[in-house]
C-alpha cells in the first residue's frame, strides 16, 4: 500500500478533498492525515489548488512506497 501523510492543517485540506473524492483512502493519524492507495497515488497540483510553497511540502509528514515524481505539476508514489 502506498502512502502519504501530510499535517491535519488548513493548508493541506484541499489536498486531502482532492485524494478523497479520487477514492483514496483517508484516516487520522494524530496530528497527521494518512493518504493511501492500494497501488500508485497520483495527485495533480492545478486539481488541488496549492500554491507551489504548500505543494512542495506535501512530504514533510512523510510517506510509504517509492516517490516516482514530485515536481511543479504532479506527485506520484508507488509500491515500493
Amino acid at each position: 500500500m502506498t502512502t502519504l501523510y501530510v499535517l491535519d492543517i488548513p493548508e493541506f485540506a484541499d489536498l486531502v478533498r482532492v485524494a478523497r473524492d479520487t477514492g483514496y483512502h483517508i484516516r487520522s493519524a494524530g496530528d497527521y492525515v494518512q493518504v493511501s492507495a492500494d497501488g500508485p497515488l497520483v495527485l495533480g497540483r492545478h486539481e488541488v489548488g496549492a500554491r507551489p510553497a504548500v505543494w512542495f511540502a506535501a512530504l514533510t509528514g512523510g510517506f510509504s512506497g517509492r516517490l516516482v515524481r514530485l515536481d511543479e505539476d504532479e506527485l506520484c508514489l508507488d509500491e515500493g
